[in-house]
């Protein structure tokens, strides 16, 4: 699917459940339809009515429905391709396993593995359920072609943030009509209150972290950078043993506490999109006392990423693409989680507790690194924003996917 763009759907009967937040997949179901698609579209709250209005169905049961009514509605309907956004959601992985049962094509957008100018897409499943190669064989087998331009897409901020409180708002509205708990995160109306938490926060932080940021500015290259997550990340859930954030940040410090140099230090990076919804100073702090690190344990929000990956001996993560991030700024990467980029000669093989005294032998493959990226961005990345208008950033699909 994909292989020849939106022409492999040309007399295709194609499903579409949830998407990214805002009208892309309404816009998209148009592209579909001008390259000869039949589109169905199937609803599951007021976020999803506002931004595709005209659905095929409006889902409202439970989610132990949810198999059956599918698998019912594909006959009826000769479905021959399902495309969702995030694979890792409850009704998602439903329609996944539903779509490898029937035989359905199944493709999967996510936000994009090369930031900030590209979106995903990719057959069967994303980050740890890709199917790209993890052999590190396949990738010194290739040749280093980039046979890809990149158009800048601009900030897609805003758009977002307006597109999510309307979706919020919508869900709100006809939470009397819909089954709101079938959502992957919660559909309250008090969803409003982290988003003022943030602001409020981000701009607090401009005071309260002055002191930080002039520390670690103090510390090129005795500082390692551990990269959060959302806290409610599927990517966390799905694909951390764990499935908490809190756990990853005690097991990186106790590590740290236990086979760290004493003149290195740990800087702690915040996710913004979580800035309303978490804040882990005070769990920091406790853990850092107890383990006796707390005077080289840095807690930052707002800060310039590509600096401090310049300046980083190594980067810990889950399975975050800030990973990609570190190995294109050459910082040695330790993956936590399961993620696809975790391949030997791009990322640190052994474990947490010797990568703090081997990350500086550690660096990528930057030969390595440039044949993996290009085969990414060729083979899963579209030039362009789910947040966009098409007119700054126009929707073609260009790569031929796995």
């Amino acid at each position: 699917m994909l292989s020849n763009g939106l022409r492999d759907f040309a007399d295709k009967k194609v499903l579409l459940l949830q998407g990214p937040i805002g009208p892309f997949f309404y816009r998209f179901a148009k592209k579909l339809k001008q390259a000869g698609a039949s589109v169905h579209k199937i609803n599951f709250n007021g976020g999803d009515f506002i931004f595709y209005p005209f659905a095929s169905v409006n889902y409202k049961k439970n989610l132990e429905n949810f198999e059956l009514f599918l698998k019912d509605f594909c006959i009826e309907n000769k479905i021959e391709s399902m495309i969702v956004f995030n694979d890792c959601r409850p009704i998602h992985s439903i329609a996944k396993a539903v779509a490898q049962e029937m035989n359905i094509n199944f493709g999967v957008f996510e936000e994009g593995y090369i930031r900030p100018d590209y979106i995903t897409f990719e057959n069967e499943g994303v980050n740890g359920h890709s199917l790209i190669s993890k052999e590190r064989s396949f990738y010194d087998s290739l040749e280093i072609s980039q046979e890809y331009k990149t158009k800048k897409v601009g900030n897609t901020f805003r758009p977002m943030a307006f597109y999510a409180f309307c979706y919020w708002l919508a869900a709100f509205l006809f939470s009397w009509y819909f089954n709101n708990t079938l959502h992957h995160r919660s559909l309250s109306p008090l969803e409003i209150y982290p988003w003022i938490v943030s602001y409020w926060r981000k701009f607090k932080y401009v005071f309260t972290q002055r002191n930080v940021k002039k520390k670690i500015k103090t510390l090129p290259k005795h500082y390692f950078l551990v990269a959060l997550q959302v806290h409610n990340d599927t990517q966390i859930y799905s694909h951390f043993h764990a499935g908490r954030v809190e756990v990853f940040i005690e097991d990186t410090i106790l590590s740290f506490a236990k086979y760290s140099n004493n003149s290195d230090f740990l800087v702690i990076k915040h996710h913004p999109m979580d800035r309303g919804y978490r804040e882990y100073s005070a769990l920091i702090d406790s853990l850092t006392i107890r383990y006796g690190v707390d005077s080289r344990v840095l807690y930052v929000h707002d800060e310039h990423l590509p600096t401090l990956l310049d300046n980083a001996i190594g980067c810990v993560v889950i399975n975050s693409t800030v990973g990609i991030s570190a190995l294109h700024h050459n910082c040695p990467v330790k993956v936590c989680g399961n993620a696809f980029y975790d391949i030997d000669g791009l990322t640190y093989q052994d474990s947490l507790n010797n990568f703090w005294q081997k990350a500086k032998i550690s660096k990528p493959n930057h030969e390595l690194y440039l044949k993996f990226k290009n085969y990414v961005v060729i083979k899963t990345q579209i030039n362009g924003s789910f947040y966009l208008d098409y007119k700054k950033s126009p929707f073609v699909i260009t790569p031929s996917n796995l």
